[in-house]
């Protein structure tokens, strides 16, 4: 992908957030109907219905860049890596920043 095919895709993910902002602001959002306890959801609804509550949002241009990246590595690679970062330590907890943080 080019720069200017990414600086594309990234104006295009801004553009869709405007519109739905301006949509919200005027009362225009589109909504979907919220799952009901039990019922069975096929992932698009679902999916949709998240991105209306705005829970979840499409990956941006350079989270696309790294999944493919991502993709692209061996079974090996992805376990290292994954080993590595469950042997990482934060000093302090992250419990303890965010106690030390709270407004």
């Amino acid at each position: 992908m080019t720069t200017m095919d990414r600086e594309v895709e990234e104006l295009k993910v801004r553009i869709e957030r405007l519109e739905a902002v301006v949509r919200g602001l005027a009362g225009n959002e589109h909504q979907v109907a919220r799952p009901t306890p039990g019922e069975s959801v096929d992932q698009e609804s679902l999916l949709s219905w998240l991105k209306g509550e705005r829970v979840v949002r499409d990956p941006t241009p350079e989270e696309r860049r790294l999944a493919a990246e991502w993709d692209t590595l061996s079974e090996e690679e992805k376990q290292a890596h994954i080993r590595f970062m469950h042997s990482l330590a934060l000093t302090p907890p992250l419990s303890q920043v965010l106690i030390d943080n709270r407004l």
